[in-house]
């Protein structure tokens, strides 16, 4: 049966795009691009605790939810959640519908920071875990978006290179036949055969040569460049941030510090190889990388918490009163 609704999730500069771009050649498929529609969707219930910023009090707006959907929703937070998930799965049919699809994927990788949520809100959709090895995202995320001259030029990516390999791990471990997961470096490689198994894993009826897409889509989310110079999955992409690497003294350092950072237990979750990744990098070090910047540095420290309200401030004041006075 045809899964009428499949997320692909992944650090940005993953090979997300290249994937939704081979799937996208099915006729049985519509694939728009990034709608980014769930993320505020999912945090429109206390966003606040996942620390999203909004221009209004998100503290004071999770309590007013709060306060609407207990005095108001005989189901609690659970129907609220429920009619969530039910206005957005309405909203992609309409989408797919209007194409004339079977199957319509969102291609968001920032999805990583509700992954669970997605399972839980549309329990029919699919997910398409692709992981890529994190110093190629770096160092794509450096050539593609970002400006060495600026200091602190990575702080603007803090969740997708901190926090996401993370989460990304977390839900591979997760035992739901919902999710498939999988490695860029092995899709490149070969691409016919793990095509062949995403159908299969959607639903869709099996199609040969999607790996030869052509010309791709240009859209105002995802890649801007290297999908449209080619016209197929390139094996060379692997590789490619160890020639950055060797050729600026700035971008190995980052590298072998975000190596450290993630450390060899959550690389090895994500498939790769601590030891290997150390040697590629030791055997290219160029000169100059115990003068160049620092990962902590260009990516600034965490900011601090959220204000909260008054109102906030002075009913968890009442809670911790309320809990004492049992104690005492």
């Amino acid at each position: 049966m045809t899964t009428p609704l499949v997320f692909i999730v992944s650090q940005p500069r993953a090979g997300s795009t290249l994937l939704q771009t081979m799937l996208s050649g099915h006729d049985d498929v519509h694939a728009p691009g990034e709608a980014w529609l769930m993320l505020p969707l999912v945090h429109a219930i206390a966003g606040s605790r996942r620390d999203v910023q909004s221009p209004y009090d998100q503290c004071l707006a999770d309590d007013a939810v709060g306060e609407f959907v207990r005095e108001n929703l005989n189901g609690g937070w659970s129907e609220m959640q429920a009619e969530i998930g039910r206005a957005a799965t309405r909203i992609y049919e309409a989408a797919r519908a209007r194409a004339g699809a079977k199957t319509l994927i969102d291609k968001t990788p920032r999805y990583y920071w509700i992954i669970e949520d997605l399972l839980s809100l549309i329990p029919d959709c699919k997910i398409i875990l692709l992981r890529r090895n994190p110093l190629a995202v770096l160092s794509s995320i450096m050539e593609t978006w970002t400006r060495r001259t600026r200091v602190g030029f990575l702080k603007d990516y803090r969740g997708d290179l901190l926090e996401a390999p993370a989460r990304i791990a977390a839900a591979m471990a997760i035992q739901d036949e919902r999710i498939y997961t999988l490695r860029y470096e092995d899709l490149v490689h070969d691409p016919a055969s793990h095509l062949a198994q995403l159908q299969s894993f959607i639903g869709l009826r099996p199609v040969d040569g999607l790996q030869h897409y052509g010309t791709a889509t240009h859209r105002a989310y995802g890649d801007p460049q290297g999908v449209h110079q080619r016209d197929a999955a390139q094996v060379d992409s692997v590789q490619k941030y160890l020639d950055r690497a060797a050729a600026r003294a700035t971008d190995w350092r980052l590298m072998d510090d975000y190596r450290h950072h993630l450390g060899h237990d959550l690389l090895k979750r994500l498939g790769y190889d601590d030891a290997e990744l150390k040697r590629h990098l030791d055997a290219i070090r160029p000169t100059g990388t115990l003068l160049a910047p620092t990962l902590s540095s260009q990516i600034c420290p965490r900011p601090a918490e959220p204000r909260r309200s008054v109102i906030r401030l002075r009913r968890m004041a009442a809670d911790a009163l309320t809990q004492w006075g049992k104690a005492a």
